[in-house]
């Protein structure tokens, strides 16, 4: 047809299953005998696309070597069609798509999704496409993906240095909550958490995985059976062997007194669920918490502690959705001597 129009620049109509190749002279001719509604619709119509990407384009950041990331990406048909997604294809063979069984059928306004993965072979920057072909065979969408490597990382870090229990009677017991997190950009999967040192012991969840930024807390306790200065350690294991963290601990055990503190303050003047109290060997903290659960009256008796010592306390007021206030201002109780 372009030799009997005599014209190279083709235009491209599509008219149900049929293609005609016309020129810019025949095109005008169409419009000009009044047919140009017909010929603009399916102009419109070929160019429109059939699907669309939720999200538009796919980026690994700071995937670490040897770690595999995935994303999950929905696509649409956005026209007025049933179409079929015959195949998806990568560009680049270090992204590749699962999760979608093909041909599948999609109808208009419906979507089905796929998963794009990456893996970090080596450092550096990785781009490509996937593109979704479709019935019609033309390629219908091209997702632009891209993806950057590091050299992966592990790390973790407590929220303590070292843990410090002072003058704690004997045969009574305090905890200090430690928090664990992974500061670097590799998993880390720890197989345990265990403590040394007479006195001390650990409550923690046994073998957890932990995601870059993710953390834990655990629950460090000090129960001297003896007065004096005691040391130990705290070790969080890694499933990989080795040991990931190491903490020092310390603590005094000091003579327990027969005598208590009785505590009161005044009522909330707005409604609350309770009251927690804390303790501090210092004004300034840190503070532990000493009633395991808040307090519906405004008294609160605090034994099994250490003989000569002063004690500091605050309270803090708890609502019905366990949201606490901050520190009362602190009070001082001097415990007499054995």
């Amino acid at each position: 047809m372009v030799g009997r129009f005599g014209c190279k620049c083709r235009n491209f109509i599509r008219l149900g299953a049929a293609i005609l190749v016309v020129t810019g002279s025949f095109l005008a001719g169409l419009c000009a005998s009044g047919n140009s509604a017909i010929s603009t619709t399916n102009l419109t119509q070929a160019l429109s696309p059939s699907v669309q990407a939720t999200p538009e384009a796919v980026s690994f950041v700071d995937v670490p070597v040897g770690e595999t990331y995935t994303q999950v990406v929905r696509i649409t048909n956005i026209s007025e069609d049933v179409i079929q997604i015959k195949t998806i294809t990568a560009s680049n063979a270090d992204f590749r798509v699962s999760g979608i069984l093909l041909p599948v059928v999609v109808a208009p306004g419906t979507s089905e999704n796929l998963t794009i993965s990456y893996r970090a072979t080596a450092e550096g920057q990785r781009e490509g496409e996937v593109g979704i072909l479709t019935s019609t065979g033309e390629t219908a969408l091209a997702l632009k993906v891209r993806a950057v490597a590091t050299v992966g990382q592990r790390e973790l870090t407590a929220s303590e240095a070292g843990i410090n229990f002072e003058d704690v009677a004997t045969g009574s017991s305090t905890k200090k909550v430690l928090s664990l997190t992974n500061s670097g950009n590799r998993e880390l999967r720890i197989s345990g958490t265990s403590v040394s040192g007479a006195g001390f012991s650990v409550s923690a969840a046994g073998a957890v995985n932990l995601g870059s930024g993710q953390n834990i807390t655990v629950d460090v306790n000090f129960t001297p059976k003896d007065t004096g200065r005691q040391a130990g350690s705290l070790i969080v294991s890694s499933a990989e062997g080795g040991v990931l963290l190491e903490i020092p601990l310390s603590g005094t055990g000091a003579a327990s007194s027969q005598k208590a503190v009785k505590l009161s303050w005044e009522e909330s003047p707005v409604s609350v669920a309770g009251y927690v109290i804390y303790r501090a060997a210092d004004p300034s903290g840190p503070y532990t918490q000493v009633s395991s659960e808040p307090v519906a009256s405004t008294e609160y008796v605090d034994t099994g502690l250490a003989a000569g010592h002063t004690y500091y306390y605050v309270v803090t007021a708890v609502d019905a959705n366990q949201g606490e206030s901050e520190y009362s201002v602190p009070i001082s109780a001097m415990v007499p001597g054995a």
